[in-house]
């Protein structure tokens, strides 16, 4: 018998199919699984001068780092949504909703919705980071700007609560001089 080459035949070969029968079914469980944020929804909530919420809108971002908005990205968005139907609006506050639910915990969370908050505001006007999340629940992660329209009326200056200015000089008009005198 010769220990080198030897035919193969049908029974040796290798038996993948349990390969393709376990990637089969990880394909049903591909929703489940975390993965980057490639986009997020833009929430954008106006709220006027009498604190009634007068107009939402919702568009779609691409980020172009995923799980990453860069503080740029926050201003030109900022810059774009400051203006509506000719009025002007101030940033009053920024939210992020981010699910970051496992696989494992999705059932749990439904049985008890108050075990988790995902809701968090953002307090600086910075670069806003998305932690990885499932696949199934990606079209719910959210950034929410609430705007607040800005008062076109000059404000009126009251006296009491004005800064008033502090002039420093000396109380007397003539200066002192100080003479040497000499040892003779």
């Amino acid at each position: 018998m010769e220990l080198g080459y030897r035919e193969f035949n049908e029974n040796d070969k290798l038996n993948d199919d349990w390969i393709n029968n376990f990637e089969q079914i990880d394909k049903l469980y591909q929703e489940f699984y975390k993965d980057d944020l490639y986009y997020t929804n833009l929430q954008l909530i106006y709220v006027n001068r009498n604190n009634v919420i007068e107009k939402i809108k919702q568009e779609s971002f691409l980020m172009t780092t995923p799980n990453y908005i860069s503080r740029e990205e926050i201003l030109g968005i900022l810059k774009k949504h400051s203006l509506d139907n000719e009025r002007r609006y101030t940033l009053l506050s920024i939210l992020r909703y981010n699910i970051t639910l496992d696989a494992d915990d999705i059932k749990s969370y439904l049985i008890n919705t108050e075990s988790q908050n995902f809701l968090t505001p953002i307090k600086n006007i910075d670069a806003i980071s998305f932690e990885k999340s499932i696949n199934m629940l990606q079209d719910l992660n959210d950034l929410i700007l609430i705007f607040y329209e800005k008062s076109n009326e000059i404000k009126k200056s009251n006296p009491n609560t004005m800064t008033k200015r502090i002039y420093l000089h000396s109380l007397s008009s003539h200066k002192k001089t100080i003479r040497k005198r000499y040892k003779e």
